[in-house]
């Protein structure tokens, strides 16, 4: 709790560091975001904080969050990737930032004209899915008689409700819902039968707020042959021991597709469908507004990162809004 919090605090201005403490204290801020947070971004946030806590163990003398020690660990982390160590740095300015709202951090690094930087974004340009992709991967979903043979040695495999009965079933449904619905793979993994049945597809978002996911009609066809007959609260799509599917059985089915497919898969299988829905709206001309909505984005900023076009998609849109041809043709003029 807070009282146990604050005697951690006044440890550390007496000069006690200790591994342990520090770990003690990012417990309880983690305790306080799990209503808010997803199990795999709580995670991610223990993680990267536990490993600050065992380097400032393993240093002989410092002065915990003072600017000098954050720096220190930024310059120990230079190995990470731009991604990676923004991301270290940015969950320790939340800690700080909720020790300094607590009363338990006079003196926040991440504040005032000498605060500690979060490392500057370096532009990436994500791997998407190409049409020719996505295409090979629904074809991928055809009923695939072959693997009968393959898998003889396990009849109960191929039961009426079996893994393998429902692969193709399952890759289908689940491609088409990730292009059409640009929804997350922690969202996919937590829809239930009933929810495809409701009259509006709601799912829990990131941040743990409902939203309304739109799929077309096609789609919606799909899930409901994939839901059958099961129960309301039974999950939609299940791992191979019929268990709900967990963020890697989601996974798995993309790459048990693509392997059938003959893609090679990008480096987030299943978060590119999200970048991929995002550029298709782009090139039907939906505004940014429109696609922030449609992918539950708090700020529009996240959704131009989702947005933008390979060079040859940027060059045909501008040919096409080009005013030049029409130009030299009012004034005459031979291009």
């Amino acid at each position: 709790g807070l009282s146990g919090t604050r005697s951690l605090m006044e440890a550390w201005d007496m000069g006690q560091a200790e591994e342990d403490t520090v770990r003690r204290c990012i417990t309880t801020f983690l305790v306080g975001r799990e209503d808010t947070c997803e199990r795999n971004s709580l995670a991610t946030y223990r993680a990267y904080l536990s490993h600050f806590a065992r380097w400032v163990g393993q240093q002989a003398e410092v002065t915990l969050w003072a600017r000098t020690t954050i720096r220190a660990y930024i310059v120990h982390r230079r190995g990470d990737s731009n991604a990676t160590l923004r991301n270290r740095i940015r969950y320790l300015r939340l800690l700080c930032n909720w020790l300094e709202n607590e009363d338990l951090l006079s003196d926040n690094p991440f504040r005032g004209r000498n605060r500690v930087l979060i490392p500057v974004k370096k532009r990436v340009r994500r791997q998407v899915y190409t049409q020719a992709e996505v295409v090979a991967l629904l074809h991928a979903t055809a009923p695939a008689q072959w693997k009968r043979g393959a898998r003889a040695s396990d009849r109960r495999q191929w039961t009426p409700d079996g893994p393998l009965e429902r692969e193709d079933l399952q890759g289908r449904a689940l491609v088409l819902l990730l292009i059409d619905s640009a929804l997350r793979a922690a969202e996919v993994a937590a829809l239930t039968c009933g929810q495809i049945r409701a009259a509006q597809l709601w799912v829990r978002s990131k941040g743990a707020h409902d939203d309304v996911a739109f799929v077309s009609t096609t789609t919606r066809a799909a899930l409901l042959r994939l839901a059958g007959e099961r129960a309301d609260d039974q999950p939609l799509f299940r791992d191979w021991n019929n268990k709900p599917c967990t963020t890697r059985g989601i996974r798995g089915i993309v790459q048990r597709l693509a392997r059938r497919a003959g893609v090679t898969l990008p480096p987030r299988p299943v978060h590119a469908f999200r970048h991929y829905a995002a550029r298709q709206w782009v090139k039907a001309k939906l505004a940014d507004l429109v696609i922030q909505q449609l992918m539950r984005h708090e700020d529009v900023s996240t959704t131009q990162l989702y947005t933008e076009l390979e060079p040859d998609e940027l060059a045909a849109l501008h040919a096409e809004a080009s005013p030049i041809a029409d130009l030299i043709r009012r004034a005459g003029l031979v291009a």
